[in-house]
This record gives structure tokens, sequence and C-alpha cells, in this order.
């Protein structure tokens, strides 16, 4: 399993693992971790498992027509969670980050879980299939939060996506919050604090 990390303490009290978006890689999210610089975190950076091209890679596989493959990509997120484990993060304090593609699979893959984390934070991203997501939703009780963060002036994918995420957490019944920044498509680093108090609040 292609992974990186890196901790911002000598002893972190959460983990956050991060997902690239389409064509990303294992090195694509590492710069923003560094940028954000929450403090006492151990940032797990994980890589597509399926190659676009050299260096390029995606959560995602097959198409609308054939079907989508992603079971390992939920493989590769179930491990992740496991290692963290051993090493001594509980559930509660294990995060999944994911930007735009990321995002989708981070969204897709915690309605799917019979456990729960601490929390999934899914910025400028999208649900494909609205009716097979609600459908898809197999969780025993969506005690997961979710943070949703998208940018206003992003033309990839529209902030109106995640106003519809959040519609669909809420009806599921997941604690679901929504924040709209003023960027286009990337990982608004002025979104430091709310992803910090997003941590700290489901700590408590």
């Amino acid at each position: 399993m292609t992974q990186r990390s890196f901790s911002t303490s000598k002893d972190p009290k959460q983990a956050i693992i991060t997902l690239h978006g389409f064509t990303g890689n294992v090195s694509s999210m590492e710069p923003v971790a560094r940028a954000l610089n929450i403090k006492n975190v151990n940032w797990f950076f994980l890589q597509g498992p399926f190659t676009i091209s050299k260096g390029k890679y995606s959560w995602f596989g097959g198409n609308e027509q054939t079907g989508w493959e992603y079971k390992s990509s939920f493989d590769k997120l179930n491990k992740a969670i496991l290692s963290l484990n051993k090493q001594g993060f509980p559930n509660e304090m294990i995060y999944i980050l994911g930007f735009s593609q990321g995002a989708c699979l981070a969204m897709e893959f915690i309605i799917r879980q019979k456990y729960s984390i601490g929390g999934v934070i899914p910025i400028a991203g999208f649900i494909g299939n609205k009716n097979r997501f609600r459908n898809g939703i197999n969780c025993e009780k969506p005690n997961t939060p979710i943070l949703l963060i998208h940018g206003d002036k992003d033309e990839v994918v529209i902030p109106e996506e995640s106003v519809m995420a959040h519609g669909l957490f809420s009806e599921a019944g997941f604690r679901v919050e929504l924040h709209t920044l003023s960027v286009g498509h990337k990982v608004p680093i002025k979104a430091k604090k709310i992803i910090e108090d997003f941590i700290y609040k489901n700590q408590g």
C-alpha cells in the first residue's frame, strides 16, 4: 500500500487520513497538511489504486456504463484505519480528509461502514449518484460527524454539490455542518480554524 506520513508533534493525539483529488498521488496532500499545521496530528497520506498515467492516480476505476470500481479504495482505507489503531489511535481519534475526488470517496466510504470514526472532512466534493448514495447507507448508527467545506468560487465542482450532500447526510441522521469560503477549487488554508474546531469539539 503506497503511503507516507508525518506528525506535527512528538506525541500526536489525532490522526488524519488524507485522500488526494483526481490525478493526484501520495505526495499531493502533504504541502496542504504542512500549510494547515494543525497541532498534535499524525498525517497519513494514501494513494489511489487506479493508475491514470505516470504519477497520476484515481480512487475510482470503471465508468458509469460498466460500473464504478472502488472496493480496492475502500480496502486501503480500512487497512489504514487498522494500521492507525495498532499505532495507538482509537477510531474516535481518526479523521478522513478528502479533496475533490478524495472527498467523494470519503463520503461513499463512511456511509457503508459498521463502525464510526472521529469525523470525515470532504472538501470540494460531490456525490455522483444521489439515489444510489441514499440507498447505499449501511451504517448501523450514523455517529461519524461530517464537516463539508466548499469554495463559493469553485467552477470545477460547484458549491451546490456540497449543499446537496449536506441534505443527504442530514436526511440519513448524520451530524453534518457545511462551510463555504471565498476560494476556488482548492483546499483553503483559511479553513484551518474550522477544521481544528471540528476536531476538538468532537473529542469532547
